[in-house]
């Protein structure tokens, strides 16, 4: 194999619940990541997964199908070091094996499932990478995805994490639990908030209870907030007619707003909600349950504030993979640079 230095270029691919994403980028100079595609695909891999915790036959289908796309892309672009890693339903499945032995079969991709640490931490690691100057306080991130949500606190000062979960509530699992009506009666959007409330009580009490015996109590907490529920909100609140990350990262988005927001979309058919601008096509559906997801989750904190992170899982797997192509340490910030331009 060529040296990384004669042949710099990586991708990474996170298979989620909802969608399957791709990042490529050539690694220039050593510290500077310059991507050279990104894509993403909707593929639904958690329809109609609560039902007996198993993937759908048509929804493994379509998954191969996207992963096929991309491994025919990275080829074309060169790019022979490749990290794919599933999360959400997959690691959940009882047939994941189905999945990623077929996958495997027909694209020739090796996909690790990821603990939920692993998720938590990939994330992080991708979250802070965009946000500069990097934070000098507490960090909490969130990753809310199709079928979980994974939160990982963080001391920017220490090498590890002050405290990681996942939470089994996601936009898509929540929708097929609650809002098969349109609009949805006010009697779901109550129990859809007190499903979600209860399943995120242990996250908030021990993360009060690790706040208040930190040596860094009185240091206040910034929220960052990833993945797709997160930047599609972001895209709604600037009306964007295209999407464009950079504009997305570091945006604050505040309680009021988000609450204006859920009432809207709670008042719309699905159909209509596709005419919004900003709304991702094929999250028109979910994107009610992932909002109420995130308002619980400020609600939850305390807070009426969320930073927001285009950059979080996805740019983790692919900063984890050049730093060990490099021989170097992980570190929570690492000394990789972004080049969008």
């Amino acid at each position: 194999m060529s040296s990384v230095r004669s042949d710099p270029g990586f991708a990474a691919i996170d298979v989620g619940s909802h969608t399957i994403r791709l990042l490529a980028a050539r690694l220039e100079n050593d510290h500077d990541m310059r991507p050279l595609r990104i894509e993403r695909r909707i593929t639904r891999l958690a329809r109609d997964f609560q039902q007996d915790d198993t993937l759908r036959q048509e929804s493994i289908r379509a998954g191969i199908e996207v992963l096929k796309e991309y491994a025919s892309l990275v080829e074309h672009l060169g790019v022979n070091r490749v990290s794919c890693g599933a999360t959400g339903v997959v690691r959940k499945a009882r047939n994941r094996d189905v999945f990623l032995d077929s996958a495997k079969k027909e694209t020739g991709l090796d996909i690790s499932v990821l603990s939920e640490q692993e998720e938590a931490l990939h994330s992080a690691r991708g979250i802070l990478s965009v946000l500069k100057p990097p934070p000098e306080r507490i960090l909490l991130s969130f990753d809310l995805g199709g079928s979980s949500t994974e939160f990982i606190l963080v001391d920017t000062e220490r090498p590890e994490p002050l405290f990681v979960t996942s939470v089994f509530v996601g936009a898509a699992t929540l929708t097929q639990s609650y809002f098969d009506l349109e609009p949805p009666p006010a009697l779901s959007l109550k129990s859809a908030e007190d499903d979600v409330r209860k399943s995120l009580e242990s996250t908030f009490a021990a993360l009060k209870s690790i706040r208040k015996e930190s040596t860094h109590a009185d240091r206040p907490l910034l929220v960052v907030g990833t993945a797709g529920t997160v930047t599609t909100l972001a895209a709604l609140f600037l009306r964007m007619s295209e999407y464009e990350p950079n504009r997305v990262n570091g945006l604050v988005l505040h309680e009021p707003w988000l609450s204006e927001t859920i009432h809207a979309l709670a008042a719309l058919p699905v159909a209509a909600r596709r005419s919004l601008p900003g709304l991702e096509a094929g999250r028109e559906d979910i994107i009610l349950g992932g909002a109420l997801i995130v308002r619980e989750i400020l609600r939850g904190l305390g807070t009426d504030r969320l930073t927001v992170s285009d950059a979080g899982l996805l740019e983790g797997l692919l900063i984890d993979l050049i730093e060990k192509s490099l021989g170097r340490p992980r570190r929570l910030l690492t000394p990789l640079t972004w080049r969008f331009q």
